[in-house]
């Protein structure tokens, strides 16, 4: 499949085109509609010329009498196709924007841990949350404008050439000019439009190192820079901006410039006989109404083809996403159950930063219920199959993980951290959260007193029902993280990987924190990230282990 960053206009939203394929439907109804108001369209200048030829060449006063009724059904009949037209697209463009959002979400899922690691989180939210907005507003638009504005060219061409040809020509001779000028300003409006499509991630960067970092910026004086990298990133929007703005200004009055020499060339001809032949001036209102009714669906229309090119942009990184290959899952045995036998064998892994060797040749095995401590996560990201080493192998319970399906694998782990993030949800569901989402009341409240954690939530405004905010914000470190052992008690894993920092806390909270984990750790294989000076932990009884600085013996 090709890129989605090298893909044209017409690919892009031809893949856009198979999301619409379930709403075809809706669609037939929206048709008719556009339809109604395109035929309509030279209905104005029809009327004009048989009230102008009823009235002054050929009175005719019963035909007077009919034209309030022809105005009332005229605006009638566009009311409802406008209607239909509108709330069909309407719906349709919301489906393919729900479609889109769990799509690109549900991918995002899928995706290995080192596309998280390079891609910044504002940005991934940006194309889930607003480019698939941005693309699906921008094609629907265009296509409307297409759709609609060109059978109404046709129709009012085709009156007008039915009064008379000359001027008709002149006017057909009009789009093109138009089409050309836009092209000639197309350039530039979609390199503003990738600037200023770029430029907001720079700027949300620097507000949220600015929020998460508010102390840091106090203490040493940080706020001019701040304000200035800022500034920066302001004004480059605005400069990108600009180029955007000059291109449309240029370009439309290119466009009033060209109406106005074809209208003049056009109706100059007709006035003068109508000036000579009375019979001949319904004809010509009508012929002038006509041509200037035209302008404004023939500028539509231009306009639609930047319209167009402004949702490419976010086009490409809707798709860009959606093409990403999920995390390799070749595994085809569901271990069920796994004792928790753990065995590196061989096992070698760099980093991403150049010559950083973070292990090499590791070989140890761990026997269930003991524990390993090191110095970084490196050894602990491979047993989940978070990374992949890049030689040797890691076996649970004698089946190589790669083996393993990826559910099966770590439903035997769980992962505990100082940073752990909770969700924006009630402490209940924090601690229930996944596969464990069905478990009942009496086990999370069991849960919840394993992990030392009832005191402090009974005394929370609504106990388990309490949401917690973004990320457990109304909650302190050490109870964020009594959740977390909560969560991991309930899943029962028999493999636990506890990440850094676990036991950096006050003494107080610690001592809770720290009788949690022995809970939790009880029985289970145990893997520890920490610090070379933190205190450890120490229940290991390690078999084959290689010396390595990464690996603490005990």
């Amino acid at each position: 499949m090709q890129n989605a960053q090298t893909m044209t206009g017409h690919q892009l939203y031809a893949r856009l085109a198979g999301y619409v394929a379930p709403y075809w439907g809706m669609l037939a109804v929206a048709l008719p509609g556009m339809l109604v108001l395109a035929v309509t369209e030279p209905a104005l200048p029809l009327l004009l010329k048989l009230m102008l030829d009823g009235t002054l060449v050929n009175p005719k006063h019963e035909l007077v009498q009919l034209v309030p009724l022809v105005i009332i059904a005229f605006f009638v009949a566009r009311g409802v196709a406008s209607h239909l037209s509108i709330y069909a697209l309407g719906w349709v463009s919301g489906r393919l924007v729900v479609d889109l959002r769990v799509s690109t979400f549900d991918r995002l899922l899928t995706l290995p841990a080192r596309y998280y690691a390079d891609h910044a989180s504002d940005s991934l939210v940006a194309t889930i949350t607003a480019d698939t907005n941005r693309t699906v507003a921008t094609a629907a638009a265009a296509v409307t404008v297409l759709t609609r504005d060109t059978l109404a060219i046709i129709a009012l061409l085709a009156w007008m050439f039915y009064l008379d040809w000359k001027p008709a020509l002149l006017a057909v001779s009009l789009i093109p000019a138009i089409m050309l000028i836009v092209r000639l300003s197309n350039g530039q409006l979609q390199t503003g439009d990738r600037e200023t499509s770029s430029t907001p991630d720079g700027m949300a960067q620097v507000v949220q190192e600015s929020v998460r970092n508010h102390k840091v910026i106090k203490l040493d004086g940080g706020q001019q820079y701040q304000s200035q990298r800022l500034r920066n990133e302001v004004e480059r929007v605005h400069r990108a901006t600009m180029k955007q703005a000059t291109a449309k200004a240029f370009s439309t009055a290119l466009v009033h410039m060209a109406v106005g020499v074809v209208l003049a060339l056009a109706i100059y001809p007709a006035a003068q006989q109508a000036a000579t032949d009375g019979a001949a001036a319904g004809s010509f209102v009508s012929l002038s109404v006509a041509m200037m009714l035209l302008i404004l669906p023939v500028r539509r229309v231009a306009l639609a083809y930047m319209l167009r090119q402004q949702g490419l942009a976010a086009a490409a990184s809707v798709f860009a996403l959606l093409e990403q290959k999920a995390e390799s899952d070749g595994g085809t045995i569901d271990i069920g159950r796994a004792r928790g036998e753990l065995r590196f064998e061989q096992v070698s892994f760099r980093c991403q930063s150049p010559a950083d060797a973070a292990l090499e040749e590791i070989t140890l095995t761990l026997q269930p219920g003991e524990t390993l401590a090191l110095t970084d996560s490196a050894l602990a990201d491979l047993a989940p199959r978070f990374s992949q080493p890049d030689s040797g192998k890691i076996l649970l319970d004698g089946h190589d993980l790669t083996t393993l399906t990826l559910t099966s694998l770590r439903a035997n782990i769980a992962l505990i951290s100082r940073e752990t993030m909770l969700f924006s949800d009630t402490v209940a569901a924090n601690i229930a959260y996944g596969a464990k989402g069905h478990a009942t009341e009496a086990e999370i409240i069991a849960a919840m007193h394993a992990a030392h954690a009832a005191e402090f939530i009974r005394e929370l405004p609504q106990g388990l029902q309490t949401v917690v905010g973004e990320q457990g914000v109304q909650l302190a470190d050490d109870q964020r993280l009594r959740i977390a052992i909560a969560r991991a008690l309930l899943k029962n894993p028999p493999i636990l990987i506890l990440d850094e920092a676990v036991s950096e806390l006050d003494a107080e909270s610690g001592q809770q924190v720290q009788a949690a984990l022995a809970t939790l750790m009880q029985g289970r294989t145990s893997i520890i990230s920490a610090p070379s000076g933190a205190k450890r932990t120490n229940r290991s009884s390690l078999k084959g282990l290689q010396p390595h600085p990464n690996l603490v013996v005990p």
